[in-house]
């Protein structure tokens, strides 16, 4: 009676471990699922997160080209502005030595007539504009300085043809233009270059606003990769553990089913010794035996 039940009792802890392995299965196989699902996640994430690291530093790289390319045209552009200072110095130099020239060689007739003619000028100007006049007299000082203003251009005009025939102030003319269109150039080139500084400069900050949007993109897929990481190396442990725990209840299941046969073959053992001992008091007291009887005799051992 008290094996049956010990059998009983055995049989129901079996059929429990046998449920709670099935579930502890489920268990392990849903830490695997999830674990693998963050891990691709975080992959995903990683990838992202590489692809824009190496975006900024592309980006990175070209701005400072731009800054270095700005920083070059900046000292460039000191050197134009040192030049061209002196270039105007010079030029102011000879424009001076070219004054004192003329003023040497403009002593005669024409000079006099010439400075004359600005005088009076200068005197019917000033009275058109500080005097009433009569209609007939304005006509008169506005046709006057009309005609003052054309002899007076015509007698520059003449006057340079006539100084240019004296070969220093051709010389020194011919250098005074000659250094005003190097002029016009070194103000062109450092407008140019100007120009390119501003434009640089626009690219630089736009380029380094953009770097950052990228790096702070890059930041938060970052953040995202750690997260699912976290995540997989957790569900990775849970893993770890509902295996260890299905590894033991299948070491007890193995050891409940093994000491059950045993328990089985025990009891057989003994109810054979009983019938043995029943057999061998009927074989003493000289009753006949059938030759199941005596096969059950030698079995527990009596023959």
């Amino acid at each position: 009676m008290q094996g049956d039940c010990r059998s009983v009792i055995m049989t129901d802890l079996l059929e429990d471990f046998e449920t709670k392995k099935d579930t502890i299965q489920d268990e392990v196989e849903r830490h695997i699922k999830k674990r693998d699902e963050a891990n691709t996640e975080a992959q995903k994430y990683a990838k992202i997160r590489d692809d824009l690291n190496q975006q900024t530093h592309e980006m990175r790289e070209k701005a400072k080209g731009k800054i270095a390319e700005k920083n070059e045209l900046i000292d460039k552009i000191k050197v134009l502005r040192e030049e061209k200072e002196a270039h105007y110095k010079n030029l102011s130099e000879l424009k001076k030595k070219l004054r004192e020239l003329k003023a040497g060689i403009g002593v005669g007739t024409e000079a006099r007539d010439l400075k004359a003619r600005e005088k009076e000028l200068q005197y019917l100007e000033k009275r058109q504009q500080t005097t009433e006049l009569k209609k007939e007299e304005e006509n008169k000082i506005i046709t006057d300085i009309r005609r003052l203003n054309n002899e007076i251009k015509k007698a520059k005009v003449n006057r340079e043809q006539e100084l240019l025939k004296n070969k220093d102030i051709k010389e020194i003319t011919d250098q005074i233009n000659e250094e005003r269109t190097k002029g016009e150039e070194y103000k062109k080139h450092i407008e140019e270059l100007s120009d390119r500084i501003s434009k640089l400069s626009d690219e630089i900050n736009s380029d380094l606003q953009e770097l950052d949007e990228v790096r702070r993109n890059a930041d938060e897929n970052h953040e995202i990769f750690i997260k699912h990481s976290q995540e997989s190396e957790k569900e990775h442990a849970a893993f770890i553990k509902a295996k260890t725990d299905l590894r033991d209840l299948e070491k007890a299941i193995y050891a409940i089913k093994n000491k059950t046969k045993v328990t089985k073959k025990k009891e057989k053992e003994s109810e054979l010794q009983e019938k043995a001992v029943a057999l061998y008091e009927k074989f003493k007291a000289g009753e006949q035996l059938t030759t199941e009887d005596l096969l059950i005799l030698q079995k527990a051992g009596f023959l």
